[in-house]
């Protein structure tokens, strides 16, 4: 018989979509479980892949292909400043995209069991822990004029001549995308991410659903509370999957299926964002408006390029 284990304390959360909010577990929430029953979705035959799902607050947040395209439009801006003085920054060529495909791919941990025979909680090509991220390296002139910061005191930066904006290209570049406000997907947005996620994890049917899902798991050898106890197991956090790491990964979402543990999730998840979203509708209406004003300007940018 396979030995039992435990996830070891302190165990590393890597390249996983929402997992990240455990780390707040210790801090109090706005999010409120949801009141009464919650309606599970009706269980297919097959387990949904996460990836295929579709949270309210999406809708607000940026997706990756909108994160990448203001990059690019950062890069350009900066581009642009820089010949100002004078100088040029080289073109980083795209590296390879690494992380979950989706938002939603791995927020309720591995659900594909084509993936997991192959690559367990590891993410095959796209796992980051096998792409090194290269920093690009800059002159000290071009390091000036991209921060404008300078050792000498309060006087005003010039690089060749020409007197840098405060906060040099990066700032002027965010400026022009952004205005005064933050670049890329607003607080209210991120806060309803995060905190509707551990809130889920405290509403009674998600948590029948982990403790059915936890026995299912025993029966076949492995003890672990919940899938982000199995998931986060630091013996599987290497650089590449092991055998038992994809036995444990499969278990982990034949049981899912057996349990319906993602649809209950989901549906958890989805009644506690619709609920936060319509509290604090006008706060989401401004955060949607500012997306896509900073998506049309990025648009405008990359047209001028």
């Amino acid at each position: 018989m396979r030995k039992s284990f435990k996830r070891p304390s302190g165990a590393r959360l890597v390249g996983l979509t929402g997992l990240m909010c455990l780390a707040l577990a210790g801090c109090s929430s706005g999010v409120q479980p949801v009141r009464g029953a919650v309606q599970t979705a009706q269980a297919p035959s097959a387990l949904p892949t996460a990836a295929e799902l579709h949270l309210p607050v999406e809708t607000y947040l940026f997706s990756d292909a909108d994160s990448v395209k203001l990059a690019r439009a950062g890069a350009a801006l900066r581009r642009k400043c820089l010949q100002r003085f004078g100088l040029d920054q080289a073109v980083t060529p795209a590296g390879q995209p690494t992380g979950p495909r989706t938002f939603m791919e791995r927020r309720y941990g591995v659900t594909d069991l084509a993936q997991v025979a192959a690559d367990g909680y590891h993410l095959g090509d796209r796992d980051p822990r096998t792409h090194p991220v290269e920093k690009p390296t800059f002159s000290a002139e071009q390091q000036k004029a991209l921060t404008g910061k300078t050792g000498a005191g309060g006087a005003e930066l010039r690089v060749n001549g020409v007197p840098v904006p405060p906060g040099g290209c990066y700032d002027e570049a965010k400026k022009e995308l952004a205005g005064s406000g933050a670049l890329g997907s607003s607080d209210v947005a991120q806060h309803a991410d995060f905190e509707t996620f551990k809130a889920s994890l405290s509403v009674p049917q998600v948590k029948r659903a982990f403790e059915a899902w936890s026995s299912c798991m025993k029966g076949k050898g492995y003890s672990y509370p919940n899938p982000l106890d199995a998931i986060s197991d630091r013996r599987f956090q290497g650089d590449s999957p092991t055998q038992l790491e994809r036995e444990v990964a499969t278990a982990d979402v034949v049981c899912k299926q057996q349990v319906h543990l993602v649809d209950t999730w989901f549906a958890a998840e989805t009644s506690l964002q619709n609920e936060l979203i319509a509290r604090q509708q006008a706060d989401f209406t401004a955060a949607l408006k500012v997306k896509g004003e900073q998506l049309a300007k990025a648009d405008a940018v990359l047209r001028d390029q």
